[in-house]
């Protein structure tokens, strides 16, 4: 029998108990948390800044007895895939524990404004570095932008990034969307799943079609990266006695340090980004409204069961906001009335806002504007001690 978690019971609230980081706010500190520089990152930095010309840096024993290729056939495809702007070594933080919220937003423009208004925007929060996250909405739909921010307070987000430009004259609306839980992002489960910690998801008809949609990747390449993202513990991702030499530092040091961080503590995961853009695919998104009086734990067992879906590439889950959730999957190769009709099951959804991006702007603060030459470019920016209401 479903519980029903009532308040003044023992089952009060205890649904958190049922995630790794209880819900329960934005922009919390925990102790044991790192900084990005401390010696506990030194593997991931190391590779971070080698893998670009050294290929080798990743676990090609491992990846070779996952994929069946030889580990210099492996060499040669993530060089040419990194090259070719298709992948992007990156890591996601917990940012709540670290003292962030992580505060996303989505932006309607009214039904007038001019395709050039609407591109000096996007050129806006393209150079915006406080932005770490963008998606462009160029492909057209309900609303043209889905960008986020990690920041200590939300008095930074709304002086320093939202008030320049949502009230300008062809803004309909900007909708703050704080994330509750970070669920799936970039295919790979996020710190808040309910389960599958780290899996890297795509469906077997997606797999099936992108290689029918485009002949660009292989399918060699595309089992190179589900072999690095998909690593049981992300000491097989990499090969540390190779960062030991490029580096000079202890290679069962950085490998116990980084293991600790991203499988035992889960504040961090370390993981290969797929450029979709690169070949041609276009992601469509699904911005999801429940009526005001579904109780949060239900909201939260909506998304735990569409999170059971591989076909998302993304799931977002908010609180405090106008929506619930915004979801995407690849509009090219995604049976997407199979994810309406999903979505239309469920009684507790009043509203379901779609639109389509073929431009993702940044990455958690990586730019993937590779044709001005900024692929990769990061700017980690941070808020703290500053207040961006004062000008």
């Amino acid at each position: 029998m479903t519980k029903s978690y009532l308040i003044g019971t023992d089952e009060q609230q205890a649904y958190m108990d049922d995630y790794n980081i209880p819900s329960r706010g934005y922009g919390f500190f925990e102790p044991g948390v790192v900084a990005t520089d401390a010696k506990e990152f030194s593997a991931f930095n190391v590779a971070k800044s080698f893998y670009q010309v050294y290929p080798e840096v990743f676990n090609l024993k491992y990846i070779s007895s996952v994929t069946n290729l030889s580990e210099e056939e492996i060499k040669k495809r993530i060089d040419a895939m990194y090259h070719n702007q298709q992948i992007m070594l990156v890591f996601n933080p917990a940012v709540e524990i670290m003292g962030y919220g992580l505060y996303y937003w989505v932006v309607k423009m009214k039904e007038n404004t001019p395709k050039e208004e609407k591109d000096a925007l996007y050129r806006e929060f393209q150079n915006n570095d406080q932005i770490c996250t963008g998606y462009y909405m160029d492909g057209g739909g309900d609303f043209d932008f889905f960008n986020g921010n990690h920041m200590r307070n939300l008095d930074n987000l709304l002086g320093g990034v939202l008030d320049p430009f949502r009230f300008r004259d062809y803004i309909e609306y900007c909708h703050i969307t704080p994330i509750r839980r970070l669920i799936r992002e970039s295919h790979v489960n996020q710190f808040d799943c309910k389960k599958d910690y780290r899996k890297y998801f795509w469906s077997e008809e997606q797999k099936k079609n992108v290689l029918e949609f485009q002949n660009i990747m292989t399918k060699e390449d595309f089992a190179i990266i589900d072999a690095i993202n998909n690593t049981k513990s992300v000491a097989d991702m990499f090969d540390y006695d190779v960062l030991a030499k490029l580096s000079g530092l202890d290679a069962q040091e950085m490998k116990k340090d980084l293991a600790k961080l991203v499988d035992k503590d889960r504040s961090e995961i370390v993981m290969l980004y797929f450029n979709y853009r690169a070949i041609g695919l276009k992601m469509h998104f699904y911005c999801v409204s429940m009526f005001e009086n579904t109780p949060t734990w239900r909201s939260e067992q909506i998304a735990d069961e569409l999170a059971e879906m591989p076909e998302f590439s993304n799931i977002w889950d908010f609180g405090d906001a106008h929506h619930n959730l915004m979801l995407s999957v690849y509009e090219d190769i995604t049976d997407l009335s199979k994810i309406k009709e999903k979505l239309l099951s469920y009684g507790e959804i009043g509203e379901i806002l779609e639109a389509t991006s073929g431009r993702q702007l940044r990455r958690w603060t990586c730019r993937l504007d590779g044709e001005n030459g900024l692929w990769e470019e990061c700017v980690f920016t941070d808020d703290i001690l500053l207040d961006r209401t004062r000008r």
